[in-house]
């Protein structure tokens, strides 16, 4: 038994890329912590999204337990996609801030276990834990945490340029106009109620041209000044919601340039952690007692904008230097909160490991469409200094560690290339197992998203997010033809069968590793919730982005032209995990399930409930 377990748990950090680190001698501390206890790769969840993984190692349960398959999900009731890790309490009619939003992870974390047994325990940043529960566990939830809006987050860009349409970001875009050296605009913010719609607050913005690269910015009573290409400080902005009620977000600007043409980017309004607009923490003051002590910090669930950067809107200094302040803000809460930490549970995650290998990986593949040697050149340290960064953090973490403490160190998933996007329902169509209304134009790059071609009457299967496929099962879809039973057995073994064998015709390549029925990877009373079929990728291939909303395009490949070059939403095999612990583990082959019962075993707690084992 221990009386302090930390666990530390680094998004997407993959063991290929660690051992080749590791053994440059540029990771010591990782090499000293897998010396004195274990380092083993870390099965990962199916599928090998981090929505999925951090709930199954939360509850050392299946996805078929904690309700959680996917980042998107169908509504049944029109097939149309809706977010997994975000979810609105529709029965809120008078709009109580705490109860905004519904859970979206069923069941109890091992947080939940270790502190209804008295047991201290703090959790930080932890993934699909909003709106969190409140009990005796302190807690700041992580991925899924909403902006001011009640979304995932987007960014705004002032520019006084033309935007042409049909541009990929429009909608994001601000148009301002310039006289003389003012321009005045506004933020948005929360959706208000008027008489017959919805429309979003506006706070009023100032901006006032200084110079050549400076400006000046006023909003309520914050004023800053700001020089291109750097980053704002956070400026708290006011929004009236109407009858004496008020909302306050925060936002960082980044000046690109102000002329001849204005360009300017706005950070998505964050919840500010010192005035809450809804309940990210557990109890609800927590998040208000680390503002206190640490100021104004990033608050959105997945706060590294990569849309901005695929987008155009900001650069890659500009992005590199986002998320080493938001990693730099996050350090200092491990350290505020660990350097008080005397016995008990205490678990952090760090998320922009997983963000920058994203949209760097390129720099490590010279098969990607888009490798360039030189870009290659400029960033190919990128994702190393930030493994390096980890390991530096690292170090100073097992400096909290004696001989009763257990120290866990993991990722949820690996990485791997992304080089070709797959248009799963195009690939139905081709095969018959989905009907369009119209020959979808090779000009039609979305291929008609949200089904906007599908005749439902005549399609017997629909694929949606990022590698699931659903039968359109009757009595369950909208407009179900597919008899459950049999007939469904038959289909599904029939689609399994027929996807087994898609290769790429570009260059004959295997494009897909294994197909997987639920109800051989699920159990649980959420099992019903799940895909009918989960494809699993080979290395270089992934469900396009429109097949993740529905889209069909003529053609079934094409090639991955966007900065997001890394990806890990492949067979899980491919993309194991890391684990590190300052104990020998009783097996070598570690799973993410086996974390939660391995934590309450440390405490001397049973965990006999769980799927996964204890490592004890």
């Amino acid at each position: 038994m221990f009386n302090k377990v930390i666990l530390l748990g680094i998004d997407g950090l993959d063991p290929v890329v660690l051992n080749q680190l590791i053994w440059q001698g540029a990771l010591p501390n990782f090499f000293k912590l897998s010396q004195s206890g274990s380092y083993y790769p870390l099965s990962t969840s199916n599928p090998a999204q981090s929505p999925v993984a951090w709930a199954s190692i939360a509850t050392g349960k299946n996805p078929g337990y904690h309700g959680i398959f996917d980042f998107l999900n169908r509504r049944i009731t029109d097939y149309m996609p809706e977010l997994a890790i975000l979810k609105m309490n529709p029965k809120n009619i008078f709009g109580k801030r705490e109860q905004m939003f519904l859970p979206v992870m069923h069941g109890d974390a091992f947080w939940d276990h270790t502190s209804s047994k008295g047991i201290s325990s703090t959790i930080l940043k932890w993934p699909v834990t909003f709106q969190p529960k409140q009990n005796n566990a302190r807690l700041y939830a992580g991925l899924g945490v909403p902006d001011i809006k009640g979304g995932l987050g987007k960014y705004s860009f002032y520019t006084n340029k033309d935007i042409q349409k049909g541009e990929e970001g429009l909608e994001k875009v601000i148009k301002v106009e310039v006289r003389g050296n003012e321009i005045k605009t506004y933020v948005s913010g929360p959706p208000v109620a008027k008489l017959t719609t919805r429309e979003d607050a506006k706070a009023e913005l100032n901006i006032r041209i200084l110079g050549d690269s400076e400006i000046e910015i006023k909003t309520g009573d914050e004023k800053v000044v700001l020089k291109s290409n750097t980053w704002s400080k956070w400026v708290q902005v006011n929004f009236k919601l109407g009858l004496m009620k008020t909302a306050s977000g925060i936002v960082k600007f980044y000046l690109n340039k102000t002329g001849p043409e204005f360009e300017l980017y706005a950070s998505a309004v964050q919840i500010n952690p010192k005035d809450p607009a809804f309940v990210i923490s557990s109890p609800d003051d927590y998040i208000k007692e680390l503002a206190g002590s640490l100021g104004h910090f990033y608050t959105l669930g997945m706060p590294e904008d990569t849309k901005a950067l695929t987008e155009g809107r900001i650069d890659e200094e500009a992005f590199i230097t986002m998320c080493d302040e938001i990693v730099s803000e996050q350090e200092k809460m491990l350290w505020h909160e660990l350097n008080k930490f005397k016995e008990g549970l205490f678990a952090f995650s760090f998320f922009s490991t997983d963000r920058i290998q994203h949209v760097f990986w390129a720099t490590k593949d010279e098969e990607h469409p888009l490798y360039n040697k030189a870009y290659a050149e400029k960033y190919g340290h990128v994702i190393d200094d930030y493994y390096k960064w980890m390991d530096r953090i690292l170090g100073e973490v097992m400096k909290a560690v004696d001989d009763k403490t257990a120290i866990m160190v993991f990722s949820d998933h690996g990485f791997s290339t992304f080089r070709r996007g797959v248009h799963l329902n195009s690939w139905l169509v081709e095969n018959g197992f989905m009907t369009l209304t119209r020959k979808v134009e090779k000009s039609d790059k979305e291929g008609g998203g949200l089904f906007q071609y599908v005749d439902w009457k005549k399609t017997h299967t629909y694929a949606l997010g990022f590698g699931s496929i659903y039968l359109n099962i009757k009595g369950r879809e909208r407009d179900g033809i597919v008899e459950n039973g049999s007939k469904a057995e038959a289909l599904l073994s029939d689609i399994s069968g027929k996807l087994s064998k898609l290769s790429d015709p570009k260059d004959g390549r295997q494009a897909v590793k294994n197909v997987y029925k639920s109800n051989a990877i699920y159990s649980g009373d959420n099992g019903g919730k799940s895909p009918d079929i989960v494809v699993g990728f080979q290395e270089g291939f992934r469900a396009s982005w429109q097949t993740a909303v529905g889209g069909a395009p003529a053609e079934i490949f094409e090639d991955n032209l966007k900065k997001w070059t890394g990806d890990h939403i492949i067979d899980p095999s491919i993309v194991p995990g890391i684990f590190l612990s300052n104990f020998k583990v009783n097996k070598d082959t570690p799973d993410l399930m086996d974390i939660a019962p391995t934590v309450l075993s440390c405490f001397g707690m049973n965990a006999s409930d769980m799927e996964g084992k204890s490592l004890l």
